[in-house]
This record gives structure tokens, C-alpha cells and sequence, in this order.
């Protein structure tokens, strides 16, 4: 398949990097691309260099962004619907860590090179994609100063468009990761319940939503998988009428991909599952409310809500990777950039000098370039 979001929550150790880092077979490990926010895929990157199958491009984002606040200090902030900054300084460099992502992805991602991107976990980028917005309210069509609009009018239409982009450039598949969040209800958060962090749009995106869970059954310790939502069924003619085949059960009971190609080209019994194919009464209060057809109905209804006006109040990129210009004026790195640019210093020179990585200088030069044409 082709153009698909795969999204994997769950709690911290139950899997979901090994989960991410393993969709393709070791042969087809070089086009990977991945973007990891929380040095997370390091067991990953150890077992890679003994076997000499290692990912296409990696990128350590935290160890770029080390005095980025962590991600629980992000969700806290977020679930309460305040800004996840305090001040500017925190929201300039939060932006600044979106931009360096596009700017990677910008310089590195060749066209048909790769056919998976990775990003584990999404916290910070979705944090920063609301900086870099909140900064930009002009150019990313936002018209209310409300935190809410931040997401429905300008981080909805970056996120849409990142999707585009990555398929432009022949991405099949990409694979998010995030952590489970405490919901808030009336500025409180709800006591013992937890659902997935990121944005509803990704529900509605999505092809695959996997929460996975640790599963001591599993001899070699591969997490189970509960299935929010699956659209990777097959679409038939039974009796001269369509019909829609799930091939996946409710419940994986090893959730590898190697069992989930197995269902999909076996399928699944839904009126008698398999042993371990059922979520416990534990798994479905934990989820009950992400598995009721109201709370689904609700959670793609918002969604499309969100979405419409995100589209109505936005100015569309078509789906460019060409990242965006900050401000309208000089920031103070730019000025330095100018001032080095003058002195005759190249672009290597201007990384060493400033400590900056070379797509941030770059995007700078570029912006430079853009305000005095």
C-alpha cells in the first residue's frame, strides 16, 4: 500500500520504536528516514551497526534541541490548553525546531530515495508547528489570538501539508509515535484515564491507529496491539453487493508487522476470535472511551470541523517542503548570518562560528536571500 499514516501510542517501554524501526525487512532498512525526538531508537541503532543494516538518514533531534523542555513538560501544558512556552525565548526555539525538520527533511529526503518516514515521538513537532504558527499568524492564515485556532487554522493545514510533501517526494508510508496523555475536562485533568497525545486529525488521517500494550504471554516480548481504527480491509463484490472485509481482529496479540501481513492477507475471524484476539475488560475500560461508535462518531466530526476551518482561514502551500519564513523583519541570528555573509564566510564557516546546524544557517541565507529580492 501506498500513502498510509500509521499512528502507534502507548505507554514508555511497551515497544513503539522497535515497533517503528522494524516495518521494513533489514534489506530495505536504508529507505528509512527517521526523525527521533528522545535518543528513544538508541537499542534500535546498537543492533543495527552489529548487523550492518542501518536506517538511511537518522537524526537525533535531541541532541540538536537538548534545552528543549521535555515531553511531559509539552503535554502537561498542551492537555491544559495553555501555550507550551513560557516565554519568547521558548517559543522562538520550539519554531526553530520545526524549521530545522523541514529543513532536513528539505536537504536530505531525495525524491524516491525513501519509502518510510519515521517520527518517534510527535510532541515537540506538534509543539513546535503551534510556535511557529503562533509567531506567523499571518502567514499561516490564523485569525483569533485564541490557543484553539492555533490548531484548527494553522497547525491542521501544516500538518496536511507535510503529509502531501513526504508523498511528493515518494514516502509510502509514514509512522508517528506519541505518548499517552491525561485528558482534561473544565481546565482539570480526568483522574485514572489516559488517551493518545496528538491531534485529532491524525485519528482521521490515519490508516492504522495501534495502541500497544506489554503482553508477558509473548515469549519474545513483543508487545500486543489494541486497534482504534483499521482501513486496511479488503473491498469486495459478495451476492452483487459491495462489502467491506476487516482483516484485522480488535486485538493483535503479537503486534509485529510480520503478524500484521499475516492478517491481511488471511484476515481475521470477528464473530469467533482467535485466543488473544479479544481485548480483557482491563484493555476496553482503558480505551472504552476512544471505542464507543459515539465518542468515534464525535472524535471525526471534530476532526472534520477543525479541518474545515483550518482550510477556510489558512493560506495553502500546495503541499511544499520549502520551509517558511519566520518573521517579515531580521531575526537576530539572520543579522548575524548577514554580518558574516559580508565578511565573506561560507556557510560551514557561518555553522562553526554560531554552533547552529547547517539547515538552520541555510534556511537563514535563504530567508536573507528572499527579503532582499
Amino acid at each position: 500500500m501506498s500513502n498510509e499514516l500509521i499512528v502507534v501510542t502507548g505507554a514508555r517501554n511497551t515497544g513503539k520504536s522497535l515497533f517503528a524501526a522494524t516495518h521494513l525487512k533489514p534489506e530495505d532498512i536504508h529507505r528509512m528516514y527517521v526523525h527521533d525526538s528522545e535518543n528513544s531508537m538508541n537499542r534500535v541503532l546498537v543492533g543495527q551497526k552489529a548487523t550492518k543494516c542501518e536506517f538511511g538518514h537518522y537524526v537525533d533531534l535531541k541532541a540538536r534541541f537538548s534545552e528543549l523542555p521535555g515531553e511531559e513538560d509539552l503535554l502537561g501544558r498542551i492537555n491544559a490548553g495553555q501555550l507550551p512556552w513560557v516565554t519568547e525565548k521558548g517559543r522562538s526555539s520550539l519554531a526553530e525546531y520545526y524549521e530545522y525538520i523541514l529543513a532536513d527533511l528539505d536537504e536530505n529526503l531525495e525524491p524516491g530515495k525513501y519509502d518510510v518516514y519515521v517520527h518517534d515521538t510527535l510532541e515537540k513537532f506538534e509543539a513546535g508547528m503551534a510556535a511557529w504558527v503562533e509567531g506567523n499568524k499571518k502567514k499561516a492564515g490564523v485569525t483569533s489570538i485564541a490557543f484553539g485556532k492555533l490548531w484548527s487554522e494553522g497547525v491542521y493545514v501544516l500538518y496536511e501539508n507535510l503529509l502531501s510533501a513526504l508523498y511528493e517526494r515518494g514516502v509510502q508510508t509514514v509512522i508517528m509515535c506519541s505518548h499517552l496523555k491525561t485528558p482534561w475536562e473544565s481546565g482539570r485533568p480526568v483522574v485514572g484515564k489516559v488517551v493518545p497525545s496528538g491531534k485529532k486529525l491524525l485519528y482521521r488521517l490515519s490508516s492504522l491507529f495501534l495502541w500497544l500494550v506489554n503482553d508477558k504471554r509473548n515469549a519474545d516480548g513483543a508487545p500486543a496491539g489494541l486497534v482504534l481504527k483499521e482501513r486496511m480491509g479488503n473491498l469486495m463484490v459478495i451476492d452483487g453487493e459491495w462489502k467491506i472485509q476487516r482483516m484485522l481482529p480488535e486485538r493483535l496479540p503479537r503486534c509485529t508487522w510480520e503478524d500484521i501481513n499475516r492478517y491481511l492477507v488471511e484476515g481475521c475471524n470477528l464473530e469467533s476470535p482467535a485466543p488473544g484476539e479479544s481485548m480483557s475488560d482491563g484493555e476496553r475500560d482503558m480505551i472504552s472511551e476512544l471505542l464507543t461508535d459515539e465518542q468515534m462518531r464525535l472524535m471525526l466530526m471534530d476532526a472534520e470541523k477543525e479541518l474545515l476551518e483550518a482550510r477556510q482561514g489558512a493560506i495553502l502551500t500546495g503541499g511544499s517542503f520549502e520551509p517558511p519564513v519566520v518573521q517579515e523583519q531580521e531575526v537576530p541570528f539572520e543579522k548575524t548570518v548577514k554580518q558574516l555573509l559580508a565578511e565573506g564566510k561560507s556557510e560551514q564557516e557561518i555553522r562553526e562560528t554560531t554552533g547552529k546546524p547547517l539547515p538552520i544557517v541555510k534556511t537563514a541565507i535563504r530567508r536573507l536571500q528572499e527579503m532582499s529580492e
